[in-house]
């Protein structure tokens, strides 16, 4: 379970920003359904981020997308933190000397880990790794040499030291060598951490459909399908032996749905090629499916960028409540997303414990990205906002869609007339 992210000059990020999954104790608001403990630790089951266009919402996913790559490759890749050069705060002046930061914090296995970095595009400047409190390596330079000082519980990495590369990753080197606790670790940003980009949905031939050989985990991506209202029967590789449709038609999947007369009754059945028939929306459901039930089984993190792309609200909404749902979710999995789609700041449920109508999110759950005036991005929650004027705290009851479209917290475009009409017909 992820604890925290921070970022610090990557894209449009210049100083460390932070998306914390830690429940804030200031927030009583649906403590059984949207929040977790784990360790002594109380961690939210979904964080949203909101913001305007180009305010950096994307570039977060891209961070985590450029750490979780860099983990995995660096012991082979020499090339990897070149992308570094470009990759950089560009806006920032100082930017360039400067080092890009990443840090993670999670559980695995019943302990707490947080793993972290600084690097440029020729070098990593510092590197740590602790087990709760207890450091087990640190890395950094001493008199001009790159250091790496093991601590007693990773004293098996001992030799390691000089096989790491100054641009690889001491962490990637030990789990290549197949150090178990890196392993373990490197494992779980592998496949703990699951990202999907805002254009990856539409590849329909990714993860969902690798797993349709277990008919376990077919029945419940029909199943997403079906509760999502988009009429698919059934999912098959072939066409099921149907004559209207033959797999050199198109695809290599084809989705079930029924047949009707002009009166409506049902008579039989069409077996229809996924890509070209089916809509943008029903192929981007039919790819987060996968994910989302894998997540939902394993306890993974899934983080999506632009999760309301091409989906109907209402959609979008029901994936959010299975993830802060306790029967729907027993494994405490956790979705991060980006959107634009404020309906979700408005829809309320009943609390049975509380006895009134509450939002979907709580305060501590709801994040905002907003460019300063040197066009670097910020993240700050809803529970950490105060207004200026009074310098209080937003309430629970708030009307959070309302008061963020008006522009109470930030975060939303200043948009004026985008061009002259008057002008432009007169020319």
């Amino acid at each position: 379970m992820l604890i925290y992210f921070p970022v610090g000059n990557f894209l449009s990020f210049y100083s460390p920003q932070t998306l914390s999954m830690t429940a804030a104790a200031s927030c009583k608001e649906r403590l059984d359904e949207n929040t977790f403990e784990l360790n002594k630790r109380r961690l939210l089951c979904s964080a949203v981020i909101y913001g305007a266009n180009a305010s950096g919402k994307s570039n977060f996913h891209k961070a985590m997308q450029f750490f979780q790559k860099l983990v995995l490759n660096s012991a082979q890749d020499m090339q990897c933190l070149i992308p570094l050069r470009e990759l950089r705060n560009l806006l920032n002046v100082d930017a360039e000397r400067t080092p890009s930061s990443f840090e993670i914090a999670f559980c695995l296995n019943g302990k707490e880990y947080r793993y972290g970095f600084e690097a440029t595009p020729d070098a990593v400047v510092r590197e740590w790794l602790y087990e709760g409190k207890s450091a087990c390596f640190l890395r950094g330079t001493v008199n001009g040499e790159d250091t790496i000082q093991l601590e007693r519980a990773w004293g098996q990495a001992n030799g390691l030291e000089a096989r790491t590369r100054g641009n690889a990753l001491f962490l990637s080197v030990c789990a290549a060598f197949a150090l178990p606790v890196a392993g373990a670790i490197v494992n779980w940003i592998a496949h703990g951490l699951n990202l999907i980009s805002a254009a990856q949905p539409i590849d329909f031939s990714g993860y969902t459909l690798s797993r349709l050989n277990d008919k376990h985990f077919k029945d419940k991506v029909v199943a997403f399908l079906h509760n999502a209202d988009m009429n698919v029967e059934d999912i098959a590789l072939d066409n099921g032996g149907a004559s209207n449709m033959k797999p050199q038609d198109g695809g290599v999947m084809f989705t079930r749905h029924r047949r009707y007369d002009s009166d409506g009754n049902v008579r039989g059945d069409a077996y229809l090629p996924f890509e070209r028939h089916e809509s943008l929306g029903t192929q981007k459901a039919f790819a987060l499916a996968g994910p989302v039930i894998n997540a939902l089984e394993n306890g993974d993190v899934l983080v999506v960028d632009e999760l309301d792309s091409r989906l109907h609200p209402i959609f979008t909404r029901q994936i959010v409540r299975m993830f802060n749902s306790s029967s729907d979710n027993p494994r405490h999995a956790q979705l991060i997303f980006n959107t634009h789609d404020t309906n979700l700041l408005s829809f309320r449920l009943f609390n049975s414990r509380t006895g009134r109508d509450e939002h979907l999110f709580r305060r501590d759950q709801v994040y905002f990205a907003e460019k300063d005036n040197g066009e670097s991005t910020h993240l700050y929650s809803l529970v950490e906002f105060k207004e200026q004027k009074t310098g209080k705290k937003v309430r629970n009851d708030a009307s959070f869609e309302k008061d963020y479209l008006n522009g109470v917290y930030g975060a939303v475009p200043f948009i004026g007339t985008l061009f002259d009409l008057t002008e432009a017909s007169n020319e």
